[in-house]
């Protein structure tokens, strides 16, 4: 027995010594053979930390349907951490000689011409200066003075001559967005997979080079609603300072909002950078990449928009101003100019459309040349008439006056005046009709749109009185949208003597601003919010175009536009309804028999409507038009301008085309509403 032990505690020491002996080795190679090896590989790698930008949010109309939205695309950038200053040159060189071969574009803003001899860009003089305040030179330095200085400050004198101007505006590019450790450049976007496949085939001989797939924005309808949806773009230097620098989650050279919704709602689309991390050894080689923290991208954005509604009432103004300039033409006349087209759900105050005509072209807009040519075009399409047009509203005013006179009991629906074509009331001035009317009430001087009826209702109520009804009602005060929209005025004697050299208010003053003339000016989305506040019988919601967020999977409801009440009429409720049924009587009246009857005389829907021309600066007459019903369950609410068109009475067939395509519409919508994508 003890023998036996005895083997086996030997056995076991032997086995002992035998694993010990392999561990010696293993540590003797390691630590002796190999530690060279092993030490240099493992002080020789570099991590290298960088974003993974996260994709923006996207905007829907109120059907979930997309607007604007998100494709995947390859960018091509530098990350300076992996890129040794002495062969950045050659490198950009060789990036030029792939990006020329496959017709791609790159990363130069520099406002200096590509070829010599070199000439300042003279649409970008505040980008002129910035440049040459960069480079260090004095303003009035010269094209080649300022190209001299670039190629002396980016060490070009040894690249090929035929590189040097594209090497100079990438490094000033460059040395403009701060490259830098933590700030990658990208060189180039959206390039084709040829180039991704070529860059690849040579990424030993590009280091530093790095291409990343990332979502970029895209436009099923690019002429759709540009005004409204607006542009993004890369934080530049000031905005940086003044905006940006410092708040959470953004750097030099994000994409950001710069006008119109992707502007207004930047954070709600701004989604969460990830981090990926890029080690790498000494020579350049990468040895992995780990994506260490995921992107979320930002949530989306539903619009109250109907997409198909827009883009119909985008056509029918465009084909209601073409035919009026075609007409002027064939007379010999002066045509219409631009025109605007809103229209709003009456029972919630969103906008369901808003056409601005001219427009134009998202995708060509986001071009140099394309920017250049509609920033030169006189007929201004990048103005948005829609939210920011002055115009005089005309007689479509004279429905704030007859319910103020209404509603304060001046005149109840019985009252008549008789318009002789002229009114008399005063000797010294009797501004004239434009006919003959006889006996007007209320309702029927609204059908028949009789200045004599209003010069004397708006003479005894007063311009405070009447004036504050109308702004109640929408006129002269913003409307409440998420986005840039002017305020408009009212007239008044305190506004018209500061503002008329060497006049002074007039009597007359008064009964000509009743009718819509002297200094009141509303945007068009004003004249459709006032069809609104008829329409709810004084009660006037806030106007927006922002219906709700969701996540950006669309699967959860972030946050929900109620309807809002901002101001109402102050009387009873009693009073309210005979106001309103008076008023709402005259403006069918107007649609049945009177200012509007060619386009809505035997419509199938009974539309309350009043129409209105007024002067303009250059001397022609706007037509203007509001708008709303059907009158037995109000929908839709409506105003439109075009201007030096005439008579607005001609508006009223957009109206009718708009009504139409909107219960066209309607009945299609059902299914997408049904899937439960409809919010409101």
């Amino acid at each position: 027995m003890k023998d036996h032990l005895k083997h086996r505690a030997v056995a076991l020491l032997l086995a002992l010594t035998f694993v010990f002996g392999i561990f010696s080795l293993k540590l003797f190679q390691l630590q002796v053979v190999d530690g060279e090896e092993y030490y240099d590989k493992a002080t020789s790698t570099t991590l290298i930390t960088l974003p993974v930008t996260a994709a923006r949010g996207e905007i829907v109309d109120r059907y979930g349907r997309p607007i604007a939205t998100n494709r995947q695309a390859y960018n091509v950038r530098l990350v300076k951490a992996m890129l040794p200053d002495e062969t950045l040159n050659e490198t950009l060189v060789a990036l030029i000689q792939i990006f020329t071969a496959n017709g791609e574009s790159w990363n130069d803003a520099a406002p200096l011409s590509t070829t010599a001899p070199y000439t300042f860009d003279t649409e970008r003089e505040s980008a002129v200066a910035k440049m040459k305040e960069k480079l260090g030179l004095a303003q009035y330095a010269t094209p080649q003075n300022v190209y001299d200085q670039m190629v002396k400050r980016y060490e070009l004198e040894t690249v090929p001559a035929e590189y040097q101007r594209a090497l100079a505006g990438l490094r000033y590019q460059m040395e403009y967005e701060e490259y830098g450790l933590v700030t990658p450049f990208v060189i180039a976007s959206d390039v084709s997979i040829r180039t991704v496949s070529q860059i690849k085939e040579h990424n030993l001989d590009l280091p530093g080079v790095d291409i990343v797939e990332e979502a970029i924005r895209s436009y099923p309808d690019p002429a759709l609603m540009p005004h409204i949806l607006g542009s993004i773009g890369k934080i530049d230097a000031e905005e940086w300072k003044n905006l940006y620098k410092g708040q959470t989650g953004y750097k030099m050279n994000d994409l950001v909002g710069k006008s119109g919704i992707e502007k207004a709602y930047e954070k709600q689309l701004k989604g969460i950078d990830g981090k990926m991390t890029i080690e790498r050894t000494k020579s350049g080689q990468i040895l992995s990449t780990n994506v260490v923290e995921e992107a979320q991208p930002g949530d989306t954005v539903v619009l109250t928009i109907d997409k198909n509604l827009q883009a119909a009432a985008q056509k029918i103004l465009e084909n209601q101003i073409v035919e009026l300039q075609k007409r002027a033409e064939a007379n010999r006349e002066p045509g219409p100019g631009g025109g605007a087209l809103v229209v709003i759900d009456v029972k919630t105050g969103g906008v369901l459309a808003a056409a601005t005509y001219p427009s134009y072209d998202i995708t060509t807009y986001k071009t140099a040349a394309g920017y250049a040519q509609y920033a030169s075009d006189e007929t201004l399409p990048l103005f948005n008439r829609a939210f920011n047009g002055l115009y005089r509203p005309g007689s479509t005013f004279k429905v704030a006056v007859a319910t103020d006179g209404l509603m304060t009991g001046t005149v109840d629906a019985n009252y008549t005046l008789r318009c002789g074509g002229v009114y008399t009331f005063w000797s010294d001035y009797q501004p004239k009709c434009t006919h003959v009317h006889g006996n007007e009430n209320a309702a029927t001087a609204l059908r028949d749109s009789c200045n004599i009826y209003f010069y004397d209702l708006g003479r005894r109520l007063g311009v405070e009185s009447f004036n504050s009804v109308a702004e109640t009602l929408g006129f002269g005060a913003k409307t409440g949208l998420e986005i840039s929209e002017a305020a408009g005025n009212l007239s008044t004697e305190e506004y018209f003597n500061a503002n008329h050299k060497n006049e002074r208010w007039q009597k007359g003053n008064v009964i000509q601003a009743a009718i819509g003339q002297m200094d009141t000016q509303v945007t068009p989305v004003q004249l459709a919010t006032y069809a609104c506040s008829l329409a709810n019988k004084g009660d006037r919601l806030r106007t927006h175009l922002v219906d709700g967020i969701r996540t950006y999977n669309f699967d959860e409801l972030l946050q929900k536009t109620e309807p809002e009440i901002v101001a109402k009429l102050d009387a009873d409720q009693a009073t309210l309804d005979a106001t309103f049924a008076t008023v709402e009587e005259g403006m069918l009246m107007a649609s049945r028999t009177g200012t509007a009857t060619q386009f809505l005389g035997n419509y199938v829907y009974n539309i309350a409507s009043k129409t209105g021309t007024s002067q303009n600066a250059k001397g022609f007459y706007d037509a203007t038009i509001v708008a709303y019903g059907p009158t037995e369950e109000p929908e839709l609410a409506i105003g439109a301008v075009v201007e030096s068109a005439g008579n607005g009475y001609q508006l009223a067939r957009m109206v009718r085309d708009i009504f139409d395509e909107y219960y066209a519409g309607k009945n299609q919508n059902t299914e997408i509403a049904s899937a439960g994508m409809l919010l409101g």
